[in-house]
């Protein structure tokens, strides 16, 4: 039995292909342009010392529905992790293509896992889908259970999630099939690509460089963050679990505001240059998630946000 990681060259899938090869577990790499990233993902196995043999890579166009079923018809699967999507300006600027690759494309996924009894399905969802102000709220970590309509929405993103958890749970209910997300609040690390938050890479990867950091928000925004390798891990524990006791699933971790992002950056680059834009009162996201369920129902408890810097900032010193 093999995992297929769909979107699994990218900056979430990537770890999450590395994580299921340190527990010795066969995968299907699926993504739209394999030449792009494999060379980092083979020195990043190489890295971890397994064997490449267990790794497949299969080209995948998500818009594309007799493309995803040849996948499926051709390999024995046990789960699936689907990470195919399009973020960033796509979903403003082509909001065609955007829907196809994220609204059918991800509906097309569903469809698989019941035709061909797949154990389970687990996909990123995230946090944009409670709209964009802490406020709506309260001073208070937002729970699973929370919500809001599509008039407090910032992101064209947030919204194509929301109808993805909305279609999730219509699969869960008419055919009884497994499937999980997780609600991801900030993923920092090295390797964004072309993102809408490049910001949470550059804001230590910069310094860690030489150069000035530009963050688009005022010094007291706060946000919850989370390093990419625990936001790959709790996918990976989501999907081989035997049983869940829920679908959905923040992906929480620690909320701080910029003054102590950039205590944890000096902590490591003394003299690091950070520049915050005080017009900008907010980021148009929530401030802070509620962690409880997942920290429990996987058995998992992600590192500090500056554990988390301090890896960010060896990896790309490493890469550069």
């Amino acid at each position: 039995m093999s995992v297929l990681v769909t979107g699994g060259l990218g900056f979430i899938g990537a770890r999450v292909v590395l994580q299921l090869l340190k527990r010795d577990i066969s995968v299907i790499v699926a993504d739209l342009d394999i030449e792009k990233n494999k060379e980092r993902l083979e020195k990043n196995i190489d890295k971890i010392g397994k064997h490449k043999d267990l790794v497949s890579y299969q080209k995948l166009d998500i818009t594309d529905y007799q493309n995803i079923e040849q996948i499926f018809k051709k390999n024995k699967l046990d789960c699936v992790i689907n990470l195919a999507y399009g973020i960033g300006t796509i979903c403003e600027e082509n909001p065609l293509l955007a829907s196809k690759i994220n609204i059918v494309g991800t509906t097309s996924m569903f469809e698989m896992i019941v035709k061909y009894k797949i154990r389970r399905l687990v996909f990123a969802s995230s946090e944009t889908v409670y709209g964009a102000h802490q406020e709506f709220y309260g001073d208070k970590a937002v729970t699973e259970n929370d919500y809001s309509g599509i008039n407090n929405h910032f992101y064209t993103y947030g919204v194509m999630k929301l109808l993805n958890e909305f279609m999730a749970e219509k699969y869960i209910k008419k055919h009884g099939c497994s499937i999980a997300y997780t609600r991801p609040s900030v993923v920092f690390g090295y390797g964004r690509q072309n993102t809408a938050i490049n910001w949470a890479e550059d804001f230590a990867a910069k310094p860690a460089l030489g150069q000035a950091a530009y963050l688009p928000f005022s010094k007291n925004n706060r946000d919850n963050w989370i390093y990419v390798e625990d936001c790959a891990e709790q996918l990976v524990r989501l999907a081989l679990k035997e049983t869940l006791n829920y679908s959905c699933f923040n992906s929480g971790s620690e909320t701080l505001n910029g003054h102590q992002l950039e205590s944890a950056v000096k902590k490591f680059i003394p003299n690091a240059e950070i520049n915050f834009d005080e017009s900008v009162k907010s980021t148009p996201l929530i401030d802070d998630q509620n962690d409880e369920r997942i920290r429990k129902e996987i058995d998992f408890n992600p590192r500090s946000f500056e554990e988390g810097v301090k890896c960010l900032i060896e990896d790309i010193r490493r890469n550069n």
